[in-house]
């Protein structure tokens, strides 16, 4: 069994190339993986897209809701580093912990579907099942790389980090999908008595016994990928992939301290953590931006369809754009840089038509015009976010996988607590939204264009692996 884990702090020497041979099992070990964040994800998001039916039925807030979002964050510089440590010792052991931490979350979040408890009870209990099940972010956000290193070889693992990573942005689209339509959306107008709250008794109920049925379909869920992983995934294939993965890596402290004094690894942190974190948590709420435009026929509804539509698109879009890498395998910064500047170009265009700048001559219109503009935005922006991971790993190869992908997860995870904070902020509204989107890619373009590019890992492969599956 070869290692990845080790300290040097010199550049590897390439190896012979009969080391290495790539397994079919590498599709089912990356697909499980996949399914296991994605879940993770749609666990964390499951509020934002029933914000509405939450809010009556349990008499939630905006900032309740967000709060519940913000633990996934919060989580992450709390455990980015024992996540880290981890990784560098067993990918294996990693992901079982994870999943675990996400089961006992999921299932917590049950105890009222089985239990008569009162409304302020299952807030806690709810806040509780986001906080352990935010344990697993940041082997969700930064194993992918450590995957597609170890199982895949060179000219897949760009598309294999893309399955990866996106999937986890795919629990946004399966969150805003269940939520949809197991929840239905609690009506205000009754023939009946009312409640206190202007709300059919009936209907609260109704939306009650939804969110229980929506919480144990996520239970189940998540209990059945966490046997999955306890029964087969392994840190590693008999033999390595390719020659880079065949080589020691610069671990742990080591890397971090390598990772610290690195120009490019600063620059690639704030281009990635701005331009996909600040789009990410505004996918999360967006329903609350855009049923506060209060413009006739934006429901909460039709707000989720179009988050799932997006989280579905952006995901292909990604593996779509990941998939031609190879041919410019020398060019990602140019690849990048494209991707941001398209997607500002969009989000200028929906910043203005949130704020009535740009007015149409129907509602219809406007939304149609609003749907593809978000979400060919959306999907440009999001088509970078593997880029920036596999070019990170490419600058400061030789550093672990793993050392790498935390870094870049724990402050993505930094500015989405930021993001989540001014929710908390008293009578702050959400007129602040209209402006996050546009902000988020055009920001981080300066940073990318300070980047000295640098193929360091490419470098030691180049093209020199066996690549007939065993």
């Amino acid at each position: 069994v070869y290692r990845m884990q080790a300290d040097c702090d010199t550049f590897p020497q390439p190896v012979d190339k009969t080391q290495t041979s790539v397994y079919r099992r590498r599709w089912y070990i990356l697909l499980l993986f996949s399914v296991f964040s994605m879940e993770s994800c749609a666990i964390w998001n499951t509020w934002g897209p029933i914000a509405q039916t939450v809010k009556k039925v349990y008499g939630w807030s905006d900032g309740t809701i967000t709060l519940t979002n913000l633990w996934g964050c919060l989580d992450f510089p709390i455990f980015f580093l024992p996540t880290a440590w981890l990784l560098g010792r067993s990918l294996r052991l990693s992901v079982v912990v994870a999943a675990a931490f996400m089961t006992a979350g999921a299932v917590l979040r049950c105890v009222p579907a089985l239990l008569t408890t009162s409304d302020q009870t299952f807030t806690w209990i709810a806040h509780l099942g986001s906080f352990l099940n935010a344990i697993s972010g940041p082997a969700c956000m930064a194993a992918p790389i450590q995957v597609s290193s170890v199982w895949f070889p060179p000219m897949e693992r760009a598309l294999a980090t893309s399955i990866g990573q996106m999937f986890n942005a795919l629990g946004v689209g399966i969150s805003f999908l269940l939520g949809t339509y197991v929840v239905s959306e609690v009506e205000d107008t009754c023939s009946e008595v009312e409640t206190g709250t202007g709300i059919c008794y009936e209907n609260l109920e109704t939306g009650r016994t939804d969110i229980k049925r929506l919480l144990l379909i996520h239970a189940g869920l998540a209990i059945l990928i966490f046997v999955l992983v306890l029964l087969y995934f392994p840190s590693a294939p008999p033999r390595p992939p390719s020659l880079s993965a065949t080589q020691t890596r610069t671990m742990f402290l080591q890397g971090f301290r390598r990772i610290l004094k690195s120009r490019n690894a600063w620059l690639t942190m704030v281009t990635y953590a701005m331009s996909q974190g600040l789009v990410q948590m505004w996918q999360s709420v967006m329903v609350i931006n855009l049923t506060d435009l209060n413009l006739p026929g934006i429901t909460e509804k039709w707000a989720s369809t179009l988050g799932i539509v997006i989280s579905f698109a952006a995901v292909a879009a990604s593996i779509f754009v990941s998939s031609f890498l190879k041919f410019f395998k020398n060019r990602v910064k140019l690849v990048i840089l494209v991707l941001l500047v398209s997607s500002a170009a969009v989000f200028s265009l929906a910043t203005l038509m949130f704020k009535g700048v740009l007015s149409f001559g129907s509602v219809e219109t406007f939304k149609a015009v609003l749907y593809v503009v978000l979400l060919s935005g959306i999907c440009l922006s999001c088509a970078a976010a593997p880029l920036l991971f596999e070019f990170s790993v490419e600058l400061e190869y030789p550093v672990a996988e793993g050392c790498i992908g935390t870094w870049l997860s724990v402050w993505f995870n930094m500015i989405s607590i930021l993001f989540f904070l001014i929710f908390q902020i008293p009578n702050i509204g959400s007129d602040w939204l209209n402006y996050v989107l546009l902000v988020s890619v055009l920001t981080p373009v300066p940073f990318l264009l300070l980047v000295t590019e640098d193929y360091n890992r490419l470098t030691v492969d180049q093209g020199k692996i066996s690549q007939h599956p065993t």
